[in-house]
């Protein structure tokens, strides 16, 4: 596979170029702004762009294509590198879309602004001394955004994939080693925040100040007595897709959703943000299991080894998200508790 960035490459590269003749009256672009629908991404973006509002036809349409391609792209890209959940072929294809392509567009668009002069300053707001050349600053425009376009590319597919990502990027490092410009004081890409509430625990009666504090040995599974059935569907389901050792025992498993304190973990075998997800949904999202107000990653730890047998830090699941490889699959085998 190898994933073209058609669009971000026309402007760049060939017939969308905004300095072309056929590209240069502000008139043709009113139709083409007016039909050009936006994109619905499939796929949620994590960054997003702070720039100047466009100012005539041609600037607004090329606003609303590049802001479009670059959820289009990021949708084609995700949605290509899932199908082939292979760890070789993903260090393959993120090599060539971050490395091969969009950092090599980013080069080239940092020589080109130099060499047409398309500085900021042309389309800065507050810079009236540029307004009579209206062609050169819808041009600058058009490619400023662009580079912010595909530093945003980047910056999607890195994070998406950052477990396989070695060299990590910050917006900084685009300006000072490919773009060779001064780093902004403000800067145009910022990431969304995402801020993630503990859900109210159930009011309780207040406990004795002489009652010792409750201690959680294991989750507890609320439908434990009534449908042991669905936990040895979801044992079954977890080893199936490699999520825990084939070699579980139903009784260790089954074990750890009693309450009851346990001798025998359960050995994890995916990845630590996979584990992270399995709980958050059982335990946070649908409330299949008994709430543990905050001892929520202390039990898990109790719970769960890693693969080499070694205890996971209650620490590290803090930080973590869902994991876009495999989210969708856990979803589904978490409903088997339903």
């Amino acid at each position: 596979m190898s994933v073209r960035i058609k669009v971000l490459d026309e402007i760049l590269n060939h017939g969308l170029r905004p300095w072309l003749d056929h590209n240069s009256l502000d008139e043709i672009f009113y139709s083409k702004f007016h039909s050009l629908k936006e994109y619905r991404s499939r796929h949620p973006l994590q960054f997003e762009i702070k720039f100047e509002r466009p100012f005539d036809n041609k600037t607004k349409y090329y606003n609303l294509l590049i802001r479009n391609a670059i959820k289009s792209h990021f949708d084609t890209i995700y949605e290509a590198m899932v199908e082939d959940r292979n760890e070789n072929l993903i260090h393959y294809y993120l090599n060539d879309i971050l490395n091969k392509r969009l950092k090599t567009h980013l080069k080239d668009l940092g020589k080109l602004l130099k060499e047409k002069d398309f500085t900021l300053s042309y389309i800065d707001p507050k810079n009236t001394s540029y307004q009579l050349d209206q062609v050169h600053k819808a041009n600058t425009f058009i490619m400023q955004l662009l580079k912010i376009a595909l530093m945003q590319l980047y910056l999607e597919v890195q994070e998406t994939f950052k477990e396989w990502v070695n060299d990590e990027f910050i917006v900084e490092d685009f300006y000072t080693q490919l773009l060779n410009e001064p780093i902004p004081d403000k800067l145009p890409i910022k990431k969304n925040e995402i801020i993630e509430v503990e859900p109210e625990p159930s009011l309780r009666p207040k406990a004795n100040l002489k009652e010792k504090p409750i201690q959680f040995y294991s989750f507890f599974y609320k439908q434990y007595n009534t449908n042991p059935d669905k936990l040895q569907d979801l044992w079954v389901s977890l080893k199936h897709n490699n999520f825990i050792h084939p070699d579980t025992h139903l009784s260790s498993f089954k074990k750890i959703f009693s309450g009851t304190e346990i001798n025998t973990p359960i050995t994890w075998t995916g990845l630590p943000s996979d584990l992270y997800y399995f709980i958050k949904r059982i335990h946070t999202d649908l409330k299949l299991v008994e709430y543990l107000k905050l001892k929520i990653w202390e039990v898990t730890v109790i719970c769960f080894v890693d693969e080499n047998g070694q205890p996971f830090q209650r620490n590290q699941f803090r930080s973590l998200k869902r994991p876009n490889l495999t989210g969708d699959k856990i979803d589904n085998i978490v409903n088997l508790l339903k």
